[in-house]
């Protein structure tokens, strides 16, 4: 085997190797932008919740209102 051959097979095993690598860090970057987008969506379904938490203490104060009900810690 003379140098031309060696150097051909060296050089194919490296295009081949460059190319999964390369198809490797492609598959991870899609997968870390969709779980950038995952918890984003997370971080978004949390505000909500809070906002809904907010909503239900303001209807149940309303309520106790309206129905003149005593608070827990009234005594009467």
């Amino acid at each position: 085997m003379d140098w031309t051959q060696a150097f051909t097979i060296i050089g194919t095993l490296s295009a081949i190797i460059g190319g999964y690598v390369f198809l490797i860090n492609k598959r991870f970057e899609d997968m870390n932008r969709r779980i950038d987008r995952i918890e984003q969506d997370i971080r978004d379904i949390r505000t909500e919740l809070k906002e809904m938490r907010k909503e239900i203490t303001e209807i149940k104060i309303l309520l106790y209102k309206v129905l003149e009900i005593p608070h827990k810690g009234d005594k009467g």
